[in-house]
């Protein structure tokens, strides 16, 4: 497969955002689009008014037949009430939808980025130097063992006096 340029990545992935964002305008069902959009603070009611309003100045005029006299021009009538046309209002609703679908996307937060861990403070690496060398003491390595325990002592020297500490420091310098 040959690779593609920056352009044509983006340009693939740009369509298959697009696609994703169509599907799943298609796939609401229209009370789905009205509870979004009026969930982004849209005025539905507003809305279609003026789509109503854009739908009637857009009427195509009465078709003119040669050798009739001029008729008078038909009275204009206020936007009728009631349902409004489908023809007009899912066009309308969809692309309102994937307009906010794409607002809220965009003002979207990034991912928290996690953060290292702090350091490991001098009496915690004591505390590990501790273990190891109870450890090492345990397989019977006394030097390993005594030299945990110094470096330890070094970093915690508080902590060195604690009696099974010092018993393990006993027992190191007896059988080293």
């Amino acid at each position: 497969m040959a690779k593609l340029t920056a352009t044509e990545l983006w340009d693939a992935l740009d369509d298959a955002t697009i696609d994703a964002e169509i599907e799943s305008a298609l796939a609401k069902t229209p009370e789905g689009h009205r509870r979004d959009l009026v969930a982004a603070g849209f005025n539905l009611d507003e809305v279609n008014a003026k789509a109503d309003a854009l739908f009637a100045s857009l009427r195509p005029p009465a078709p003119i037949t040669p050798g009739a006299p001029a008729a008078s021009p038909a009275p204009v009538s206020a936007a009728r009430p009631g349902r409004p046309r489908p023809a007009v209002v899912v066009p309308i609703a969809l692309a309102l939808a994937a307009a906010v679908a794409l607002v809220v996307e965009a003002e979207r937060s990034p991912p928290p980025v996690a953060s290292p861990p702090p350091p490991e403070t001098s009496a915690e690496r004591a505390g590990s130097l501790r273990r190891e060398a109870s450890e090492a003491c345990g397989q019977q390595k006394w030097q390993a063992c005594l030299e945990d325990l110094d470096e330890a002592r070094a970093l915690d020297a508080a902590g060195d006096q604690a009696p099974e500490i010092q018993a393990l420091r006993r027992a190191a310098a007896e059988r080293r």
